[in-house]
C-alpha cells in the first residue's frame, strides 16, 4: 500500500500477496523486494496523508517538483505541519532517491560553528579539530540537503550558504583546494521570510536563491476532514488496527493548533497510557496545550464582525465557492452563510 500510494508501484501488491501465500521468508526475497522493505522501514512514517483538496494539491505539487531535481524548494508552513515529510517525499520521488538525504536544523548549532558544519574542516584547522570532518554539503553530495528553520540562520552563515549555492563549490576550513558538489537544497521555515527580508534580518539575494519553488504546507485546521486518515495511519503503524468512531469523533472536535505533531503527541500518549476515553484525554490535553502563537493569530482581525466575515469567506473559498458545502462545514444555514459573504459596504441591489 505504501509503495502504491507514494510511488504508484502496482507490482508491489502481487509480489506481497505471493510472498504471503507461499510463506517464503525475507532471506529469499529478491534484492528489489528487500530494498523496498528497507525503504518502507525508514520512510514509512514519512507519508503525506489526506484526501482533502488541500492535501491532494500538495501531493500533486510534490510530484511535479520532484521531477526537477535541481530546482531549489522553500517549504513554508506552521510548526508541526510536516515540512520535513514534504522534503523527504520530494527527495524520494526524484532521481536522487538512492543518494543521501541529509537533514539539518539551522537553529540547533551556535552561529560560530555553522560555517564548519556547512563546509567541513581539515585536521588541525582550529582548536579541537582533531580529525578531518566533511561538511553537510559533502555528506549530501549527489542527494538532497534539507535545511530546516532557515529563517533562524545568522547573517554570517547566510553569506556562507549563498556562496555555495551560487557556484556549487567551496573550500573546507583549513584547506586550499576547492570541493565541487551536486546537491539539491530544500529549505523550510515557519517564519515570514519576506518580512525578515524587509527588516534586514535575511538576505534578499539568498531568499531568491532558495525560493525557486515555494510550497506551502497547510495547517491542520484548514483540512480537518483529514484528521481521521492521519490518526488512523498513525494508529495502524502502532497497533495494526484503526481507531473506532468514538475516538475519531473526539479527535475531530479539537482545533489542533500544534498541527499534525500535536495530534501524534496525543495519540502516542493514548497508546502509552492505554487511555481509551479520548474525550477525557483531550480535556486533560487542553489544560496543557500551548496557546496559539502571535504569528498564528496576527492575521485575525480584532473586530468580531470582520473576523466572522473573513472566516466565512475562507471556508467558502476552501469549498470551491460552493455555498451549500460551506454552510454545512460552518454548521449554519445557506442564508446565514450568504449574509456574511455579502460586503456590507456595497449598496444593496434592491
Amino acid at each position: 500500500m505504501f509503495a502504491y500510494r507514494n510511488y504508484q508501484d502496482e507490482d508491489a501488491y502481487p509480489d506481497a500477496i505471493r510472498r504471503l501465500a507461499t510463506g517464503i521468508g525475507e532471506t529469499h526475497w529478491s534484492a528489489a523486494e528487500k530494498s523496498l522493505v528497507a525503504h518502507y522501514r525508514r520512510y514509512g512514517h514519512r507519508e503525506i496523508v489526506g484526501r482533502s483538496p488541500a492535501m491532494r494539491a500538495l501531493q500533486e505539487q510534490v510530484n511535479t517538483v520532484a521531477q526537477h531535481d535541481r530546482a531549489r524548494v522553500l517549504i513554508l508552513g506552521e510548526s508541526g505541519t510536516g515540512k520535513e515529510t514534504v522534503a523527504v517525499q520530494i527527495h524520494n520521488k526524484s532521481r536522487r532517491r538512492n543518494e543521501p538525504f541529509i537533514s539539518f536544523n539551522c537553529a540547533s548549532v551556535t552561529p560560530d560553528l555553522l560555517e564548519s558544519r556547512f563546509l567541513g574542516y581539515e585536521k588541525g584547522s582550529f582548536t579541537g579539530a582533531h580529525a578531518r570532518r566533511p561538511g553537510l554539503f559533502e555528506l549530501a553530495d549527489g542527494g538532497t540537503l534539507f535545511l530546516d528553520e532557515i529563517g533562524e540562520l545568522p547573517a554570517a552563515a547566510q553569506g556562507v550558504l549563498l556562496r555555495v549555492l551560487e557556484g556549487g563549490r567551496f573550500t573546507r576550513i583549513g584547506d586550499r583546494e576547492e570541493v565541487e558538489v551536486d546537491v539539491r537544497v530544500i529549505a523550510a521555515t515557519h517564519r515570514d521570510i519576506p518580512s525578515l527580508v524587509r527588516d534586514g534580518a535575511f538576505r534578499e539575494d539568498l531568499f531568491y536563491r532558495l525560493c525557486v519553488i515555494p510550497i506551502r504546507v497547510p495547517p491542520l485546521r484548514e483540512h480537518p476532514e483529514d484528521i481521521a486518515d492521519i490518526a488512523n495511519n498513525y494508529w495502524l503503524r502502532l497497533h495494526r488496527r484503526r481507531l473506532d468512531a468514538a475516538h475519531l469523533a473526539a479527535l475531530g472536535g479539537y482545533s489542533w493548533p500544534g498541527n499534525v505533531r500535536e495530534l501524534y503527541n496525543v495519540l502516542e500518549r493514548a497508546s502509552v497510557t492505554g487511555e481509551g476515553d479520548f474525550g477525557r484525554l483531550l480535556a486533560e490535553h487542553r489544560t496543557l496545550a500551548v496557546p496559539l502563537s502571535s504569528e498564528q493569530t496576527a492575521s485575525y482581525p480584532d473586530n468580531l464582525e470582520v473576523a466572522t466575515r473573513a472566516h466565512v469567506r475562507r471556508v467558502y473559498e476552501k469549498h470551491g465557492q460552493n455555498l451549500s458545502q460551506a454552510a454545512a462545514a460552518l454548521g449554519v444555514s445557506r442564508n446565514t452563510a450568504r449574509k456574511y459573504l455579502v460586503d456590507p459596504s456595497r449598496p444593496s441591489s434592491t
